[in-house]
């Protein structure tokens, strides 16, 4: 199954007029030869002075400064977008992942405790007696992802050998199945790493993926993981393993777009700050529909513009 040229156009027009100016530009530049002084404009938006990047960029949490795990989005953005390590963006952002590493935690703190002080979905409150937010349950989120950055864009840090040890010890030792999230940011990490090292994580996800990601269609619309968060490309390495529910979930998608063209998130905020949380809504839908045009444009089941 195909998005309709009906749908995508109501896709486009979604984001055209309630996504995010980044969104928008991005929108722009993958689909319609847009400019990507435009994109960097928008993203650098999210950028402070620190380095960090922020403003809720992450719209589940509303903070304005930077936070390591904001930064690991806006990496993720420049790195879809194949900025070089030499990019001021880049510099900037390492620069500051390299001075917010914490040597009491081995890694970094994905938000500080000023989360509280602003609207924020109730897993990113900041517990002071664990001295992290919920998601950060284990070391892997943000961690893992971040310490791929080091190797794509600071390949020689004096301490990455360390910290990629340190990742990899930590992958073995996390509880089975592995949780989503965690999944996701030693996926991240594996994309950066060579060698023996890459084999070894891949090896180890592969072998778990199946227990990662919910193949049972009735419940995609509960908070889980899809097949397309993982394999969101057929390069990927782990579209072998999810090939069947891959299809099921594109055609499954295509008919679960929302009537206005967007996609809605299979999340909410349970009651907490209900008007920041319409407006996190909105963003995280124009976030989605982007992100599912993009999937849909790399598995060749959209219509031409």
């Amino acid at each position: 199954m195909t998005l309709s040229t009906q749908q995508w156009k109501n896709a486009r027009a979604y984001i055209k007029l309630y996504a995010r100016p980044l969104e928008q530009k991005l929108y722009c530049f993958y689909f319609e030869d847009g400019s990507m002084d435009d994109v960097i404009q928008e993203l650098s938006s999210f950028q402070n002075e620190d380095g960090g990047f922020g403003q809720a960029i992450e719209p589940d949490f509303r903070l304005k400064g930077s936070s390591p795990l904001a930064t690991t989005i806006g990496l993720q953005i420049t790195k879809n977008l194949a900025f070089t390590a030499n990019h001021p963006m880049i510099k900037r952002a390492m620069d500051y992942l390299n001075n917010t590493y914490s040597e009491e935690l081995q890694g970094w703190n994905a938000v500080s405790e000023t989360v509280n002080t602003v609207p924020h979905a109730p897993w990113w409150h900041f517990d002071h007696q664990k001295g992290h937010c919920g998601v950060q349950a284990t070391w892997a989120n943000p961690n893992a992802e971040i310490v791929g950055y080091f190797h794509k864009y600071f390949p020689l840090h004096p301490r990455l050998t360390e910290w990629t040890d340190k990742a990899l010890q930590e992958l073995h030792d996390l509880s089975l199945p592995l949780e989503m999230h965690d999944f996701l940011c030693y996926q991240r990490l594996s994309q950066e790493l060579s060698g023996e090292k890459k084999k070894n994580v891949l090896e180890f996800l592969i072998s778990n993926v199946r227990n990662t990601v919910c193949t049972d269609p009735s419940k995609w619309n509960q908070y889980v993981a899809k097949p397309l968060q993982i394999a969101g490309d057929p390069s990927s390495p782990f579209y072998e393993s999810l090939k069947e529910e891959i299809q099921m979930q594109l055609n499954w998608e295509a008919e679960n777009q929302c009537p206005e063209g967007y996609w809605q998130p299979n999340w909410s905020w349970f009651g907490q700050y209900e008007n920041e949380w319409k407006v996190a809504e909105t963003e995280w839908r124009g976030i989605l529909t982007l992100n599912f045009l993009r999937i849909f444009q790399a598995y060749r089941v959209i219509p031409t513009p």
